[in-house]
């Protein structure tokens, strides 16, 4: 039995071969990965991981895609889409999501529950275990802020990390190009009325869309250079606006790149490589991406 039948078999999963993968990123470009897998239960996760360690194959974990660029050439491997896992629940007095939730679902699930803290991560499209590893943020607020345990799976074990043990920083954890997959997070959140949240979701997402642009993006491309900010380098380096191809410096938001239709994503690796170099030259200043590239370029 080879790779393409063992995942086959494997009934807690969907498989697809040759998946377009602009239909999955929020760049809405790249190639095909060769094989595709929803898991629909860590049962099914847990054997799609060790069938590619069994086959020695390349994996990669996807939840939205926001914070991912595709190669035109695809990707040789299992893309593992876990957004099926998406429970959001009580234990004990703790809110604790699946990986694959949207932070959209476990913002909700707080506001119903009169439960406040997190309304600054409204609007940012990734799903629990994506926002983790990246330990994702804005407006000065972090996931980190509120997480007491993150749950994850590797090798057939699940292992527990407190928020200590996460090791977070800006834009980072200890998950971050890690084998371990996450599968959980559990949150301790404050107790406040409704009308509070809702005005505090509000605010957060007005002020997003004043200063975010729309589109297809991936969102922040680049982490910030303390004590700067890579939008207001990116600006006064004269670069909104620069394009290549159909990839484009946003004109609202310097650390955004818009993809148009017809767009590839050696457009956006060229783009950013471009940036990158400007940047260097002008400021002395070496960006790091937070955008992950999958596959070869």
């Amino acid at each position: 039995m080879g790779f393409s039948e063992e995942l086959a078999s494997i009934t807690h999963a969907k498989i697809s071969l040759d998946e377009q993968m602009d239909k999955h990123t929020a760049l809405r470009v790249g190639g095909v990965a060769k094989y595709y897998a929803k898991a629909n239960s860590l049962h099914g996760l847990n054997q799609l991981l060790e069938t590619c360690k069994s086959y020695k194959k390349h994996y990669k974990v996807l939840g939205n895609g926001t914070n991912v660029l595709v190669s035109d050439k695809g990707f040789d491997g299992l893309i593992i889409d876990i957004r099926p896992l998406s429970d959001v629940f009580f234990k004990r007095d703790e809110v604790r999501a699946s990986a694959g939730a949207s932070l959209e679902k476990l913002i909700k699930f707080a506001y119903e529950h009169k439960l406040s803290g997190i309304e600054a991560l409204s609007g940012i499209p990734a799903t629990v275990g994506g926002a983790v590893v990246m330990n994702a943020g804005a407006f000065g607020h972090n996931i980190c802020d509120y997480i007491t345990t993150v749950e994850t799976l590797c090798d057939g074990k699940i292992k527990f990390y407190s928020k200590e043990e996460c090791k977070f920083g800006y834009r980072t954890s200890r998950f971050l190009g890690k084998k371990e997959v996450i599968i959980f997070a559990s949150f301790k959140l404050n107790e406040s009325e409704r009308e509070i949240i809702r005005a505090g979701i509000k605010t957060y997402a007005e002020l997003r869309k004043s200063v975010q642009p729309t589109g297809s993006s991936c969102g922040s491309v680049f982490k910030n250079p303390k004590p700067s900010s890579a939008g207001a380098l990116i600006e006064r380096a004269g670069l909104k606006g620069f394009a290549v191809g159909g990839a484009t410096v946003s004109e609202k938001h310097g650390n955004f790149i818009i993809t148009e239709r017809g767009a590839s994503a050696t457009d956006v690796y060229l783009l950013i490589k471009y940036v990158k170099e400007k940047i260097k030259e002008v400021f002395d200043v070496d960006l790091v991406e937070e955008v992950e590239y999958v596959g070869e370029f």
